[in-house]
C-alpha cells in the first residue's frame, strides 16, 4: 500500500466511526474500538489499522488521537459549510 492509501484508509476509518457516533474523545475512541474490534468498517481490525496508521495501543494513542481531532474537525467544518 502506498503511503496516500494508508492516510485515505485511516481517514476513511475515523470518519466511518465519527458518523456512527458524532461524538468528541474519549468516547468517539471506544467508537473506534467497538467497530475495529467487530470488524464493522470494510472487515477491518486492529491489525489491518494499525498498518493504516491507527494505532490502538497505550504507545500509539497519542497520534491517533491528534489525527482523530483533525479528521473531525474536518467533518464538522465542511458540515457548518453546507448549511
Amino acid at each position: 500500500m502506498t503511503e496516500e492509501r494508508i492516510a485515505a484508509l485511516a481517514i476513511e476509518f475515523i470518519a466511518f466511526c465519527y458518523q456512527r457516533r458524532a461524538v468528541g474523545w474519549p468516547q468517539l475512541y471506544d467508537e473506534m474500538c467497538y467497530v475495529a474490534g467487530n470488524r464493522l468498517y470494510k472487515g477491518l481490525g486492529y491489525e489491518e489499522l494499525k498498518e493504516a496508521g491507527l494505532d490502538f495501543t497505550l504507545s500509539g494513542l497519542a497520534r491517533t488521537s491528534r489525527v482523530t481531532a483533525e479528521v473531525t474537525r474536518s467533518i464538522r467544518r465542511e458540515a457548518a459549510l453546507a448549511s
